[in-house]
């Protein structure tokens, strides 16, 4: 036992300092093969907290998040070890600027987030009643005409974000037509459209399909009618010029139905101030059992002040 103990005291200075240079040198090497380096994961973004009632609207789908970590971290781990969340916690409606969470896998440092504000808008859920509408597309066998539709239910409500349940102006299942003859039933998938006729996102209606019999009738009527634009204005301002292309249409129906049709109108649109020259594509509003070459025209129009009367006496 002594002897081994000599053994160890004999020269002690120097064997530690060997063993130090032993560790430094152990460090350094360490670090040359695996230094800490910089590297980026694109990760989903999620909302956490979300209040009951709401929905979270956010524009951006995914957060880059720029990491520090040792070089081997980055060939061990994928985005799928990564979470991003902005946390709705306590928020009421609004828009609301938050800051991305970020969980990481143990040795990983966040150097920064792209971006680094999410703009979230809390939206109130809300639902709608609607009148479901019917469009007919196609041309029917010859010398026949829709006599009636029938519709499994009249409205269907929609549901949805309050901002986009606004948005909606119309809800409609369309009926092809083409070449029917004879009576027919179906099922019609609904949309819920804006005034443009543009599919409204984040919204369900319904139910979302209905049932529509289609009753037809032999012998048919043709007429040509004039497109009168539904238009409206601020106060103060007035419309002039208006134009329709095209400026009449082709109707299409069961004498009973036609006889009593001289025009037919566009939905009711309100122009914007502030513009000089208005031009849009309209829909038309087609009576049921009546059929168009097509449902939709262009309307131009001048949006011009109104002149001011002014009283004249005293002067």
């Amino acid at each position: 036992m002594t002897r081994l103990i000599n053994v160890f005291r004999h020269n002690l200075l120097k064997k530690l300092i060997a063993l130090f240079a032993a560790f430094i040198m152990w460090v350094y090497v360490m670090a040359d093969q695996d230094p800490a380096i910089e590297g980026s994961y694109t990760v989903p973004l999620t909302m956490s907290n979300t209040p009951y009632d709401f929905m979270a609207v956010c524009e951006e789908k995914t957060v880059q998040i720029n990491t520090r970590a040792p070089r081997s971290y980055y060939v061990k781990y994928d985005a799928n070890a990564f979470r991003v969340y902005a946390n709705l916690e306590g928020l009421d409606e609004g828009v609301h600027q938050i800051n991305p969470q970020v969980v990481m896998p143990s040795g990983f440092e966040l150097v920064e987030t792209t971006p680094a504000v999410l703009n979230v808008k809390l939206d109130p859920l809300t639902e709608r009643q609607m009148p479901i509408e019917i469009v007919t597309i196609g041309a029917m066998g010859t010398e026949t005409s829709i006599k009636k539709i029938d519709k499994s239910m009249e409205y269907v409500t929609i549901v949805g974000p309050k901002s986009f349940v606004e948005k909606v102006s119309k809800v409609y299942g369309t009926v092809n037509l083409n070449n029917q003859t004879n009576s027919f039933e179906m099922q019609i998938p609904l949309n819920a459209v804006d005034e443009k006729n543009q599919a409204v996102n984040r919204i369900h209606v319904v139910p979302s399909v209905i049932t529509a019999s289609i009753e037809v009738e032999s012998g048919s009527k043709k007429r040509i009618v004039p497109i009168i634009p539904e238009l409206s204005v601020m106060d103060g301002w007035e419309l002039t010029k208006i134009t329709v292309e095209p400026a009449q249409m082709e109707i299409n129906g069961a004498e009973s139905v036609i006889n009593s049709i001289v025009t037919l109108k566009t939905v009711p649109f309100t122009v914007q101030t502030g513009q000089r020259f208005f031009k849009s594509t309209l829909r038309l509003v087609v009576p049921e059992g009546v059929t168009v070459t097509g449902n939709e025209v262009t309307v131009t129009a001048e949006v011009i002040r109104k002149p001011v009367m002014r009283d004249q006496v005293g002067n």
